[in-house]
C-alpha cells in the first residue's frame, strides 16, 4: 500500500536541517524558487519578526523543497499552526524548470507588523546561515529575495551591519 506523499517549501527556519530535525526526521532537500511571493520578515513577536511570504507579483524566493508522509506532515502543520497552506508551482533553483507542486505555509493575519521591527536575531542567524551553508549562491539569493516588514532588502541592512 502507497503512503500518500506531501512535498513542502521551507523558507525560513525550514531551510534549517537542525531546525527541521526537532519536527521530523532529516530530509534531502531539492533547492527551489517559489514565483509570485516575496519572503518577508512580517511576523511581530517579542523581540523581532519572523519570516513569512505573502503574495507579491513579478517577485520570487529560495527554499528547500522536501518530501514527507502523512503523519510528518501532521507534525510540520502543528508546528507552523499560525500558518495556512497554500499550494505552489515550484521552479529547480539552478534551472528554472517547473518540477512540480508544493506547499508553502503563510500566515495571512497573525501578528503582522505593520513595520517597525526588525527580524528576531537568533531567529535571523539561523535561517541566513542555513541558506548560506546550501551554498554561496543560495545564500545571496536568499538575501536578495528576503525584505524585512519595511520593504528593505535584507541585504542591505547586512551590508550597512544594521542585523
Amino acid at each position: 500500500m502507497n503512503k500518500k506523499r506531501y512535498n513542502v517549501v521551507g523558507y525560513g527556519s525550514l531551510v534549517s536541517h537542525k531546525s527541521l530535525k526537532q519536527t521530523i526526521p532529516d530530509k534531502k532537500f531539492k533547492l527551489v524558487i517559489v514565483q509570485g511571493y516575496k519572503r518577508i520578515f512580517n511576523l511581530e513577536d517579542k523581540g523581532g519578526d519572523y519570516l513569512n511570504i505573502e503574495k507579491s507579483p513579478g517577485s520570487k524566493f529560495n527554499g528547500v523543497l522536501f518530501s514527507v508522509d502523512e503523519e510528518e506532515f501532521k507534525k510540520l502543520v502543528k508546528r507552523e499552526l499560525e500558518y495556512n497552506l497554500e499550494e505552489e508551482d515550484v521552479f529547480d533553483f539552478k534551472t528554472g524548470k517547473k518540477i512540480g507542486k508544493a506547499f508553502v505555509f503563510i500566515d495571512y493575519f497573525f501578528d503582522i507588523d505593520p513595520g517597525r521591527m526588525f527580524p528576531e536575531k537568533r531567529y535571523f542567524a539561523l535561517c541566513r546561515e542555513a541558506a548560506y551553508h546550501i551554498s554561496e549562491k543560495f545564500g545571496k539569493f536568499w538575501d536578495e529575495t528576503t525584505f524585512t516588514s519595511e520593504g528593505e532588502k535584507i541585504r542591505g541592512l547586512v551590508k550597512k551591519k544594521l542585523i
